[in-house]
């Protein structure tokens, strides 16, 4: 009985979790003034989304919208750079040193965390990762305290 109870409660929080996650809720990692936001969504037009939109179809736009295949993936890019970078802020691709953000997992070297995937495509050259982690390290010197 105390299985039973205990597989249900895992459940429930697992379709909870699901159900956050599906709606677009969790955590919002965005403290950006709004004037700050324009920047660097600006700054991320002009020399970030260029890299990522490359390699077409294996390139992170290409696989992360769907249009590269089925993959299984937190990040999911509509392919709109506005867009796409307020998705990306808020969601908290762009934290400096975590495990799931877009630098940590372009510089892993642990094929099962890198990103491309080795059989999917080139490797960032390390002037662009060293560009993506300068953009990375700019936004985090310009987020506001958390509001509580």
């Amino acid at each position: 009985m105390k299985t039973i109870y205990i597989l249900a409660v895992l459940l429930a929080f697992a379709a909870s979790s699901l159900a956050v996650a599906l709606a677009g809720g969790g955590g919002n990692f965005d403290y950006l003034s709004d004037a700050d936001r324009k920047v660097f969504q600006e700054r991320f037009a002009k020399e970030i989304w260029p890299l990522l939109e490359r390699d077409g179809k294996n390139g992170c736009v290409g696989c992360h919208s769907g249009k590269g295949g089925s993959i299984v993936s937190a990040l999911k890019m509509s392919g709109n750079a506005e867009k796409d970078f307020r998705m990306l802020v808020k969601d908290g691709f762009f934290i400096p040193d975590d495990p799931g953000s877009m630098h940590t997992r372009i510089i892993s070297r642990n094929k099962k965390q890198m990103m491309p995937p080795p059989e999917k495509g080139k490797p960032w050259t390390k002037a662009d990762a060293e560009l993506l982690r300068k953009f990375v390290d700019d936004i985090e010197a310009k987020q506001q305290p958390k509001k509580k």
